[in-house]
């Protein structure tokens, strides 16, 4: 083992330790989310380091892994983080789903809210495929031009 190796544990070490103590003390849910990422990049180098001083290459995809969950932890607290309101963040309870499913007026089939490319809406707009004077297409959608 040497000593730049054993130098570069302690001071991984101290680090995360540093770290440990600002996830609990937040104030922030980002600061939190900040640190957590820290920690996981901490324990990649804790891995890198030990696979140097030991030369073992299986120990790269243990530092995949961990990248991957940092990158799902982050990406999971910023769904969070990232809305709107305090009553938007929380996760609802089965409960609570279904009552408010059951809340909201189911629609029918008919009522439902469909974007149909074939009636054109407001006047100004471009008229339906195929009508004024379209050239029409073949079976494959193709259009093709009038024979003189």
């Amino acid at each position: 083992m040497n000593a730049v190796h054993v130098a570069c544990l302690v001071l991984l070490a101290v680090a995360v330790l540093l770290v440990v103590t600002r996830v609990e003390q937040g104030p922030s849910l980002l600061d939190r989310a900040l640190s957590v990422d820290v920690i996981t990049a901490g324990l990649m180098g804790f891995v890198a380091i030990l696979g140097a001083m030991t030369g073992r290459k299986d120990l790269i995809a243990l530092m995949a892994a961990l990248a991957l969950v940092g990158f799902i932890s982050t990406v999971t607290i910023a769904r969070f983080a990232g809305a709107d309101s305090e009553e938007e963040r929380r996760i609802l309870t089965r409960e609570e789903l279904e009552e408010l499913l059951a809340s909201q007026a189911p629609l029918d089939d008919d009522d439902a809210p469909v974007h149909d490319v074939d009636v054109a809406g407001d006047e100004g707009e471009d008229p339906p495929v195929g009508q004024e004077g379209e050239v029409p297409a073949d079976s494959q959608g193709v259009a093709r031009a009038e024979e003189a």
